[in-house]
C-alpha cells in the first residue's frame, strides 16, 4: 500500500482511482458526495465506458441507488434484517446446520455442496417466506447462477433473471392465496401501495437479496472454513463457544469475498485524508485492503481469533452498509460453532495450493472445497 490513492485500469480501458487505506475508504463510504447511481446509463457524471455497459438488471436495486431512493427502498425491508429478527432465526439455523452435518456424505465431501450452499439457501428462503411446498425445486435453481456453475457469466445472468421471475411469480401466487409471509409479503404489500415500490425495484430487491446475497454468503462461508482449516491450532480452540464471535469477526476481516468495494463517482470535488478526488472521477474502495491497513491492525496479515479491537469494514460503512450483516454474522457463528463442536477432525482433503477460485471479477469464491473428517459427534 505504498500509494495511498492508486490507479487501476478496468478491462473497458477506464482508469479509476483505487482507495486502499482504511481512513480513505471509511471517509469515502461515509460521504454523500460519492454516487453509485452515476455508473448507470443516463447519468452525466459517469465518464466511463463501464457505465455505458452497465447491466440494466441492477437498476433499482439497493446496491445501485443513492438516497433518497436508497433510503426509501431500505426502509421497506430493513425490519426483517435487524439483529433481533435475525436472532429469532438462530434456533432454526442450528437445527439446519446439525441436519446438514448429519447428512454429509462419506468423506471426502465438497463443503460448499454439502453444507454452505443449502445452509444459505434454506435460511434465505425462510426470510423470504417461501412456502415449504416445492422449496427443493427452488433451491435447485440456485446452482445454475452460482459462481460454482460451469455456465458462462452471460448464461448465469440469464438464469438469475429467470429465477427472479420464478420467485416473484411464486410469491405473488402465495400472496393471492393469503399464505405469504416474511420478506415476500413485505415486498408484495409495498408493490401494491402506490408510489412505494415499482416493478423494476421489486425485481432489483429480489435480485440483490436472493441472487447476490446467496452467492456472497456461500463464498464467505467457504473462504472462512478454508482459513480455519489452514490454521488447525486456532480451529481447535473454537470448541469453546465463547471464542466463536471473536473468531467470526477475524474471519470477516481477513476473508471477505472479492475486494468488497463498489465503484462510485464523485459528484463534486471531495477531500479524502490522502488527497482530493475531482468531480466526475470514479473511485473503487478496496475494503479488503483497508481491512489489512497496518495503521489500524497490528500484524494485519496474521489470522488471530483473539484480535481486539477489530473495527473491520467487511460489511461496508455508511448508508450502503450491508443489509444482511446480522444474517451473515449469525450464519458464520452457527457454522463455526457446530463444526468446531461436532466435527473437530474436519480438514482439507487437498493441499491448499490446489484449491481453485472462480475468476468472475467480483465474488472470487472457491469453486469447491474438498474436506475430509471422522464421524461427527452426536448432537
Amino acid at each position: 500500500m505504498d500509494d495511498p490513492l492508486g490507479r487501476v485500469i478496468f478491462p473497458t480501458t477506464d482508469e479509476v482511482v483505487l482507495a486502499v487505506r482504511y481512513d480513505d475508504v471509511r471517509a469515502m463510504l461515509g460521504s454523500p458526495s460519492f454516487s453509485v447511481e452515476a455508473l448507470q446509463l443516463g447519468h452525466a457524471d459517469a465518464r466511463l465506458a463501464l457505465a455505458r455497459s452497465a447491466p440494466l438488471r441492477m437498476v433499482g436495486s439497493l446496491m445501485n441507488t443513492d438516497p433518497p431512493d436508497h433510503t426509501r427502498l431500505r426502509r421497506i425491508v430493513i425490519g426483517l434484517f435487524t439483529p433481533a429478527r435475525i436472532e429469532e432465526l438462530r434456533p432454526r439455523a442450528l437445527r439446519l446446520a446439525n441436519d446438514l452435518i448429519d447428512d454429509m456424505a462419506a468423506p471426502p465431501a465438497d463443503f460448499i455442496e454439502a453444507f454452505a450452499a443449502p445452509f444459505s439457501a434454506h435460511l434465505l428462503l425462510d426470510i423470504l417466506g417461501t412456502p415449504d411446498h416445492g422449496r427443493e425445486d427452488v433451491i435447485r435453481h440456485f446452482g445454475s447462477f452460482m459462481f460454482t456453475s460451469s455456465l458462462t457469466l452471460a448464461e448465469r445472468m440469464k438464469q438469475a433473471g429467470e429465477f427472479n421471475k420464478h420467485v416473484i411469480a411464486l410469491l405473488m401466487k402465495a400472496r393471492s392465496a393469503r399464505s405469504v409471509r416474511g420478506l415476500v409479503g413485505t415486498l408484495a404489500n409495498a408493490r401494491e401501495e402506490e408510489g412505494r415500490l415499482t416493478e423494476e425495484e421489486l425485481h432489483g430487491l429480489i435480485y440483490a437479496i436472493v441472487t447476490v446475497g446467496h452467492g456472497t454468503a456461500v463464498a464467505m462461508m467457504a473462504r472462512a472454513a478454508c482459513t480455519l482449516l489452514r490454521h488447525p491450532d486456532q480451529f481447535s480452540l473454537l470448541s469453546d463457544p465463547s471464542q466463536v464471535p471473536s473468531a467470526v469477526e477475524e474471519l470477516l476481516r481477513l476473508d471477505i469475498p472479492g475486494e468488497g468495494g463498489q465503484p462510485r463517482v464523485a459528484t463534486e470535488d471531495v477531500a479524502l485524508p490522502s488527497g482530493t478526488i475531482p468531480k466526475g472521477a470514479t473511485v473503487v474502495p478496496s475494503i479488503a485492503s483497508a481491512n489489512r491497513d497496518e495503521s489500524r491492525f497490528l500484524d494485519p496479515d496474521a489470522f488471530d481469533i483473539h484480535r481486539s479491537p477489530n473495527p473491520h469494514m467487511a460489511f461496508g460503512y455508511g448508508h450502503h452498509h450491508c443489509l444482511g450483516a446480522s444474517l451473515a454474522r449469525m450464519q458464520l457463528q452457527v457454522m463455526v460453532q457446530q463444526f468446531a463442536g461436532r466435527v473437530p477432525t474436519l480438514r482439507l482433503a487437498v493441499p491448499a495450493e490446489e484449491l481453485v477460485y472462480a475468476n468472475n471479477g467480483a465474488t472470487r469464491g472457491l469453486t469447491s472445497l474438498p474436506v475430509t473428517f471422522d464421524a461427527p459427534r452426536p448432537q
